[in-house]
């Protein structure tokens, strides 16, 4: 019974609040009731109004109904406090799989009115209490576990506030996409390696690794170019960003199969093929990645480790 009402209230919650990069909260995501104080504070005015009556004492109904008041208006304040935050999804970093993902989240609060004392975190973290001044923004530095590859569902933010008086709990549940990409956890193994020019397979390094390459000059430096070709001395004298070039030798080549992972496990074969990627970038080979549903040509550069990665990342989510 207990997981039906949770599905129901998920499922509300989804069509009342949908998933987004950014959201403004208003009347329709900002949630409100009293807190224990304010139960206790009710309680309160209900024996004093008793009292009143009872005993027809004008002072008592003074203060009580003075009570009253300033509970409503501590009602107001506490749903303006958090209605019109702006709540942004920064930008986070991929990790591979069990590592913390650093969940950056901009507060942004609305012109001529400082959000004071709201709490922010996930579900089953502390929450954190920021204040936010006036048309100001403060980035909101949260983290949550991954455990499985993809993208990453970062579950739904909580946003409570309980300012000025403590009366009442304002709070939200707020679905934050961040498009972050979550790999597979790199598994340490012997490098089985499918040799591209001869389409051998082998155990262990390349026979014809690549030795020391002849140097050719420098280039003006592309995206992509591997960060152990950048001219770091060069850029240090201040004449700009430049690759090195090389003649005559290209490096190692090989090719990481998939059918060359001998484990029928998926995950497991996606995490050996992980930790053989990482490797083999790490080595300086040009590497190739074949999948069943897809095939890289073989590289090396930090934006070919990127598209290897995010090959495996999400390999077999177009099925589902």
């Amino acid at each position: 019974m207990r997981a039906f009402f949770q599905r129901r209230w998920a499922t509300w919650l989804d069509q009342r609040i949908p998933s987004t990069a950014m959201l403004a909260l208003s009347h329709r995501s900002v949630f409100i009731l009293p807190s224990r104080v304010g139960f206790m504070l009710g309680f309160v005015l209900l024996v004093m109004l008793v009292t009143a009556i009872n005993y027809q004492n004008s002072l008592i109904y003074a203060v009580t109904f003075w009570l009253f008041s300033v509970a409503l208006t501590s009602m107001w304040f506490t749903f303006a406090n958090l209605s019109g935050l702006t709540l942004t999804a920064g930008h986070a970093n991929p990790v591979f799989a069990g590592e913390m993902l650093d969940l950056p989240v901009t507060l942004s609060a609305q012109p001529k009115r400082m959000a004071a004392g709201v709490l922010v975190g996930y579900r089953g973290e502390p929450l954190v209490m920021h204040t936010i001044p006036a048309n100001g923004r403060v980035i909101a530095r949260l983290s949550q576990r991954t455990t499985k590859r993809g993208y990453f569902k970062a579950g739904r933010l909580r946003v409570e506030s309980r300012f000025p008086l403590g009366f009442y709990t304002a709070w939200s549940w707020v679905a934050l996409d961040y498009r972050v990409l979550v790999y597979p956890a790199p598994e340490s193994s012997p490098l089985i390696l499918g040799d591209g020019e001869e389409g051998e397979t082998v155990l262990g390094a390349i026979a014809h690794r690549s030795g020391e390459q002849d140097f050719n000059g420098l280039r003006n430096y592309q995206p992509g170019d591997s960060m152990r070709q950048i001219a770091w001395k060069h850029l240090a004298r201040g004449k700009g960003l430049m690759t090195k070039q090389f003649d005559h030798d290209d490096g190692a080549l090989c090719w990481l199969r998939w059918d060359n992972v001998n484990v029928a496990n998926v995950e497991r074969r996606l995490s050996r093929l992980c930790g053989w990627v990482l490797e083999a970038h790490h080595n300086g080979w040009r590497y190739g990645l074949q999948l069943p549903t897809i095939e890289i040509p073989p590289a090396n550069s930090d934006v070919h480790l990127q598209a290897c990665l995010e090959a495996l990342a999400l390999y077999g989510h177009d099925k589902q």
